[in-house]
């Protein structure tokens, strides 16, 4: 709910966790200890607890535990991991801290034999156990897991995790929904900073920019707490990096590979590295650690497509359609560095960053196809055929660090943490379109429905014919920071009737984000004295493009060689230079106040978060009927109230049933504030496009109901409902016909709607095959379906009469699932995975009328990998990604009605990695 005024929360928090000083239990005794396997591997997500003092504990990435100021006493030390045999020890306390040192756990079903997480069942045993032990909803892919897949980034990741799914780009995973909401909908976050966006208007954050060999771990919440920043209605997607503690030992680990693409004749080289190092430091052993990763990848591909555009006439035929022929070239490079220091046994200060740096470079050979009248599929007629050519290199960045201590004292906790995150997208000065023209009086026209084939004249795939009418160049540069700090302060009291955590703490955040582009309109070359007017002047090798023909390409060294032989000041194109341009600052303060209870079976967490934005957006209005610019400038501010509550309650000793209720609140993405404004008239009537600063942040109240089942081998059963009421729900409108735009022909924009519904079901299985005393106990089975559906109302005036219809949400796919079937000896690891997503809306073409709503089709993907362990420590792999050569498939209203057709062919990677253990 949204409030007007905005109190002192942080003095409050503070003042209500000092005054339990007073509280205070007088204890004995610190102790601690690690978990690991029989490799001394440390294990992650392992419950460590102390029913006598309804204490619970889970081992975090360096799988240690700790439990401050117990009573002097005897106890019982229960572990439980899935996959180990439970263990259970005597503990008893005294007056001095105690080091358990490391416990390595047995074999489930083997009283003798110690565990080894390894492979692909040790890489589903981490998550699944950090998943079990979580406090919320939490879905996990650890390092190991994405090694088991042939995911080259942290997007294509997480789409095997049940409930998300990625956005595709060129055939390769790039924004992530979750439960079926929008990119733009969740956050993500590095080490707990916000990672910024490079791209101009979103605030989503494009995955594939960062190689998944920087990562220790990523985790995706899917409720939220009180503790957790503002951002997301989805979820948020929190990328842990990797600690030098995160390993028992010194580690090194390199990987190398080549890979090749059906429709690119070149090899696509990578390669990555980590080393890890614990080091003595001021006279104390083994307490400064440090972690250091980096990756090269080069990948050179291509893809075919041909789109209308939703250029439809649904009683006539179609109007227009283009096709396209793609060379790609995408270079990777990522590193991360990271330092810990960890004197005594209740300090930690430590250092995180990140540089992820994602290079495009992509030429577009294309034939646009303007036929004179619409034609129904075998019909010819009059056109006017276009080859066109765009070419681009465009590089994105993004940079964090994270700098901050946590502190230990008795039975309290503080952490003070200063993060910063920077993220840039460039595109020097480039070709948009260099355009030249021929015109047929008849004879043109196209075959087929899904894939568009082009009949047309010999000439036409003719350079000779073509003649040069305008080429648009662009230069676009966008860039965000954000810079943040926070405290937070927590008191763990322990009772009879069970333990409880107090906590609260403070965040505060500025984020800029700024937009610039530049366009050069180059046209009547004759007049300018350019005798090189042909297409053959500019023309290079036939095109090869899969799905028919296209003819000769244009060469872009040429067009280039053109454009700078001119003068560029005389092209720029003033509108479209400044319209565009824009800066919005945002200032976020933020205080919470949480507790956290646990007795017996019970979790219960419950608290609130208040969120005040002070928001300013400066951009431009240009008055095109007077020809003039002015500034436009809006300034507003907003508080939220966010409150929640996470249950958790453990059945048995294998289920869990949990439940929560949360708020979640997005911001507006970028192009919706823009307050960019253009007044144009158009035979006499006035029409606007202008952005809406003035637009509320959508919130909802999310409710979660489910169940886990875990197996005591390895495995789980999981069924999780969810629901969510979102208010302020955004959709671009035309506003001509009503209040001060009632004069308008046209005034587009984007507005608050009313309320959206999104309720589904999440569905997962994991089973280790055992009991067979045969080759299928080497069988590992995943399997995940989400089923989701929503409904949200966009409203239209037409001649003063308000008109509204239902729409599904954008992106949200009713049905997404994973099915993936392993093998794995000591020697050899296979696995076959399946991905998919059924069809989603992913734009509304036409307010009015549903029928130029555009539809991406269902999508399943198969991908396979194989690893051959040549000898402990090395292993070679050869993985196969699209083994089904799955396309990309959008329609306008009806699956016959083509808007894009794209295929990627299937791609081939061999690799070997040499770790040092």
């Amino acid at each position: 709910m949204k409030l007007n005024y905005r109190p002192n929360l942080l003095a409050c928090a503070v003042t209500l966790a000092c005054s339990t000083l007073s509280m205070a239990l007088l204890a004995d005794a610190d102790v601690q200890g690690r978990i690991t396997d029989n490799r001394n591997s440390l294990l992650t997500g392992a419950e460590v607890s102390i029913p006598e003092l309804k204490l619970r504990r889970t081992t975090g990435a360096d799988g240690s535990f700790h439990f401050n100021q117990l009573p002097s006493g005897t106890y019982t030390l229960l572990i439980n991991y899935l996959g180990a045999a439970p263990e259970k020890r005597v503990l008893v306390v005294a007056d001095t801290h105690q080091r358990l040192g490391d416990i390595k756990l047995l074999s489930a079903g083997n009283s003798v034999e110690h565990i080894e997480v390894v492979g692909q069942s040790g890489a589903i045993s981490k998550a699944l156990n950090r998943q079990r032990n979580a406090n919320g909803i939490v879905t996990v892919a650890s390092t190991d897991e994405m090694g088991q897949f042939p995911d080259s980034n942290v997007s294509e990741a997480l789409q095997r995790l049940a409930g998300l799914s990625v956005e595709r780009d060129q055939g390769e995973g790039r924004f992530v929904r979750v439960r079926g909401l929008a990119p733009d909908y969740n956050a993500v976050t590095y080490n707990g900073t916000q990672l910024a966006a490079p791209e101009a208007g979103r605030r989503a954050v494009a995955l594939d920019v960062i190689p998944s060999d920087l990562l220790e771990s990523v985790e995706v919440n899917k409720t939220l707490t009180p503790d957790m920043p503002a951002g997301s209605l989805g979820g948020t997607v929190e990328i842990k990096s990797l600690s030098a503690f995160d390993r028992s030992n010194d580690f090194y680990s390199a990987t190398v590979e080549a890979g090749h693409n059906e429709l690119q004749s070149k090899t696509s080289p990578k390669v990555s590295g980590v080393i890890s190092k614990i080091m003595d430091l001021g006279g104390e052993t083994d307490v400064f650690g440090v972690a250091l990763a980096a990756s090269f990848a080069e990948r050179k591909f291509g893809s075919e497509n041909v789109e209308s555009g939703g250029a439809w006439d649904f009683e006539e035929g179609l109007e227009e359609f283009e096709l396209r022929d793609y060379s790609i070239s995408r270079e990777r490079l990522g590193v991360a560095l990271n330092l810990d220091y960890r004197p005594g046994n209740n300090n930690d200060y430590y250092l995180r960053t990140l540089y992820s740096r994602f290079s495009d470079t992509e030429e577009r050979q294309g034939m646009i196809v303007e036929l004179a009248d619409p034609l129904l599929a075998g019909d010819t007629g009059e056109a006017a055929l276009i080859r066109s050519l765009k070419q681009r290199e465009e590089t994105q960045s993004i940079s964090a660090f994270v700098l901050g201590t946590k502190q230990t004292s008795g039975n309290w906790e503080w952490q003070l943490e200063a993060g910063a995150s920077k993220a840039d997208e460039d595109t020097p000065f480039n070709i948009g379109a260099a355009d030249f023209e021929q015109e047929f009086d008849e004879g043109v026209g196209y075959s087929g429905s899904t894939i568009l084939r082009l009949t047309a004249p010999a000439e036409a795939y003719l350079a000779d014919g073509y003649e040069l009418k305008e080429v648009e160049m662009g230069d676009t540069y966008a860039k965000e920071t954000e810079r943040n700090v926070k405290f937070d302060l927590s008191r763990e009291f322990t009772q009879s009737q069970g333990s409880m955590i107090l906590k609260s703490g403070a965040k505060f955040s500025q984020r800029e984000k700024t937009a610039d582009e530049d366009i050069w309109l180059f046209e009547d070359f004759e007049d300018l004295g350019v005798s090189a007017l042909s297409m053959a002047d500019y023309a290079g090798g036939q095109v090869d493009y899969g799905l028919g023909s296209i003819g000769q390409a244009v060469n872009s060294s040429d067009i280039y060689q053109l454009v700078n032989s001119l003068n560029r000041d005389d092209f720029v194109d003033e509108v479209e230079s400044q319209i565009n341009d824009y800066q919005v600052d945002e200032d976020i303060s933020a205080a919470y106040l949480m507790a956290q209870w646990e007795r017996d079976n019970w979790q219960l967490i419950t608290g609130v978060r208040y969120e005040h934005e002070k928001r300013d957006a400066l951009g431009s209005r240009y008055d095109a009927i007077n020809e003039t610019f002015s500034a436009n400038q809006v300034k507003n501010s907003e508080g939220y109230w966010l409150p929640a509550l996470v249950a958790r309650y453990n059945l048995s000793e294998q289920s869990i049933v949990r439940a929560a209720f949360s708020t979640g609140l997005v911001r507006p993405n970028f192009e919706q504030l823009s307050p960019a404004f253009l007044l144009e008239e158009d035979d006499d009537e006035l029409e606007a496009a202008f952005g809406n600063p003035e637009l509320e942040a959508l919130t909802s109240n999310n409710f979660d109901l489910g169940i886990e089942h875990y197996a005591d081998k390895l495995g789980v059963l999981s069924a999780m409902l969810f629901y969510k009421k979102i208010d302020n729900f955004i959709y671009e409108a035309d506003l001509a016909g009503r209040g001060e735009y009632a004069d308008f022909a046209v005034a587009e924009t984007y507005v608050n709607g009313g309320k959206a519904d999104l309720y589904g079901i999440e569905l997962n299985a994991v089973h280790k095959v055992s009991g067979f005393g045969n080759w299928l106990d080497n069988l590992l089975l995943s399997t995940n379906l989400t089923l989701t559906d929503s409904a949200a109302d966009i409203e239209w005036f037409d001649d003063g009469t308000l008109f509204s219809r239902e729409v599904a949400l954008p992106s949200q796919s009713d049905k997404t699932a994973n099915l993936s079937l392993g093998y794995e000896t000591d020697v050899v690891s296979l696995r076959l995975a399946a991905n998919y997503k059924s069809d989603y809306l992913a734009e509304v073409g036409d307010i009015t009328d549903q029928e130029y709503d555009v539809h991406a089709d269902d999508h399943m993907q198969v991908d396979f990998t194989s690893k051959w362990t040549v000898q402990p420590g090395m292993q070679l792999y050869f993985n196969v990604v699209n083994v089904n050569d799955e396309p990309y498939y959008a329609y306008t209203g009806r699956k016959p009605y083509n808007f894009q057709y794209e295929q990627y062919g299937r791609t081939f990677v061999l690799g070997l990695q040499i770790t040092n253990w």
